[in-house]
């Protein structure tokens, strides 16, 4: 089953919204950003959002050119294949830093008819 690009910027939408409230239940205390079921919840929902934009047509893609949508598929292929190397904190700075333009751009894609 094949799904549309409304869809798809859908569950992106709905994955970012699941990695804030991962963060929000687990608290900011070091050892709460330690727990490895965090980090497995967080990156399951990073490998959703690259599968994501990996599967967003080109034009769609475009429209935004200020997002690194090649970083984004990028990060969901190191998470899947080389997972080895990810790095938590990092996937943390990434969360602060990236995800609120993400969340503005699919907001006004979603709106965009």
């Amino acid at each position: 089953m094949s799904r549309d690009e409304q869809e798809r910027l859908g569950d992106i939408k709905d994955a970012i919204a699941t990695i804030r409230r991962h963060l929000e239940q687990a608290g900011e205390t070091a050892a709460a950003l330690e727990n490895p079921l965090l980090h497995d919840a967080l990156l399951f929902q990073f490998v959703v959002i690259g599968e994501a934009v990996k599967h967003l047509a080109l034009e769609t893609r475009e429209s935004a050119p200020e997002i690194p949508w090649a970083d984004i598929a990028g990060l969901r292929d190191l998470i899947a294949h080389e997972y080895f190397r990810i790095d938590i904190h990092r996937v943390l700075q990434i969360v602060e830093r990236d995800l609120p333009p993400l969340t503005q751009t699919i907001d006004r894609m979603l709106s965009t008819p």
